[in-house]
């Protein structure tokens, strides 16, 4: 077996709770064919950068142009054995790209080697899940597998506990604490935020190709408890504002990376008209990133929700019609030179066993919510399971390079099923009633007498 730096061989988402129409057509084909991990839209266009920085920078992997990725947690990124399943199913199948964690809610990085003050001060480097990320980096580079930084931005315990000035604030007093009893950093704390890009910084150089925000948001909490947090530094600005303007600095200064900077995001902030508490406006968001990542997830969304007594029953229905709304409400702000996120969603590739709902997540409802992601219009995602264990969901991969996949060869066919139009997003709906309103013959303005 060929070794990378000694190590793989180269054969190889209240409103939440706690806690695809039939054949391919154009849409889902260009999505399943779009070249694999062989052809690629250029990483350049995401930002700006110095050609200097670019020229020094190790070579990189082109974005693929349809995004088809695992998530690899950290525990999972410093096994050897784990990361050659994981390798092996990318290898084998459509999959070609990994998010894998660098740096968590607890506030530990994955990786054994940072040279940030501030992360050494607090401990976040003294529990490393990996001791060879760089050496996993190289591995993948040789198997054409894109990889994406996923950290954590905002809900970082160890650094609200061990740095409390950083932290969000109690109107009682002290610092403010989750349901959970978890402290989380203050948003609008400039420090926060360069402590993050400091991470990013870190995780480019040692080879990754892309960073992805994940809790790049406020605490989601009823309006009674955010009654009683403090934002020291605020001065007033939104929290749409804030979360706007911290991504577009990450990717200002980022910028000489020349790589994309993304956003994950609540599920139903495609549909919903506000930002619901936690600052992620759906138009706001998609102007400022390079590429955004509804957790579509069927079990977050409550019951009733887009008509469904158990969404979670409903996969393909779920992600369809809020991956409809995200789309569509993206082309309202979207101009030709201010052109919004490639939007790539989160997909359910896990079990919600706290819902005692009986419902089994398995191979053919994985397929599902891709099939209903292309039928959006899209063509790439993300698969979530917590664990890293996508064995179970193997069947639902079709293979690299054309081809159906185990399920679909089984038997399984894609729904048919026509978006109910009333049950869009009040966004679009209300639009849609404005224009038919302005174009009504007694809108029109009467001539003068």
């Amino acid at each position: 077996m060929i070794e990378v730096r000694g190590w793989v061989g180269l054969s190889l988402a209240g409103l939440l709770l706690v806690g695809a129409c039939g054949g391919a057509d154009a849409a889902s084909e260009s999505a399943r064919t779009g070249g694999g991990k062989h052809a690629a839209a250029s990483t350049d266009s995401a930002v700006g950068g110095d050609s200097a920085a670019a020229a020094a920078a190790p070579p990189r992997i082109p974005r693929p142009d349809s995004l088809r990725a695992l998530y690899v947690n950290a525990w999972a990124a410093g096994s050897r054995s784990r990361m050659r399943d994981l390798i092996a199913i990318a290898d084998t199948t459509e999959v070609n790209a990994f998010v894998i964690d660098v740096k968590e809610s607890d506030t530990f990085l994955t990786y054994d080697s940072t040279a940030i003050a501030l992360a050494k001060e607090i401990g976040a480097d003294t529990r490393p899940g990996s001791k060879w990320l760089p050496a996993l980096l190289d591995s993948l580079r040789a198997h054409r597998i894109y990889p994406i930084a996923r950290i954590v931005v905002f809900k970082d315990r160890m650094l609200a506990e061990k740095k409390p000035e950083l932290a969000i604030r109690a109107a009682s007093g002290g610092v403010w604490h989750d349901g959970m009893g978890k402290p989380w950093v203050n948003p609008y704390d400039r420090r926060v935020w360069d402590y993050n890009v400091a991470i990013a910084r870190e995780a480019l150089d040692m080879g990754f190709h892309e960073v992805q925000w994940d809790y790049v948001r406020f605490p989601d909490v009823t309006p009674a408890v955010r009654a009683g947090m403090v934002f020291p530094g605020a001065n007033g600005k939104s929290r749409v504002d804030n979360i706007r303007d911290f991504i577009r600095y990450s990717r200002a200064q980022l910028a000489r990376y020349r790589v994309p900077v993304s956003a994950d995001i609540f599920g139903v902030m495609t549909n919903v008209e506000d930002d619901g508490g936690i600052g992620q406006l759906w138009e706001e968001v998609v102007r400022a990133a390079d590429h955004v990542h509804p957790m579509v997830y069927p079990s977050h969304y409550r019951t009733g929700y887009y008509g469904f007594s158990r969404p979670n029953a409903n996969p393909y229905e779920v992600v369809r019609i809020a991956l409809e709304d995200g789309v569509v409400r993206a082309g309202y702000v979207a101009t030709p030179r201010t052109p919004t996120a490639g939007i790539e969603p989160w997909l359910q590739a896990f079990t919600a066993d706290y819902l005692h709902d009986g419902i089994t997540y398995d191979a053919a409802r994985l397929r599902a919510q891709i099939q209903a992601t292309y039928d959006a219009g899209l063509k790439g995602w993300i698969l979530w399971n917590p664990g890293s264990n996508f064995a179970t969901y193997r069947a639902a991969l079709r293979p690299e390079r054309r081809g159906l996949s185990a399920v679909e060869r089984g038997g399984w066919r894609a729904p048919r099923w026509p978006v109910p139009h009333a049950r869009l997003s009040r966004v679009i709906l209300r639009r849609e009633a404005a224009q038919r309103r302005a174009a009504a013959p007694d809108s029109a303005p009467r001539p003068a007498p």
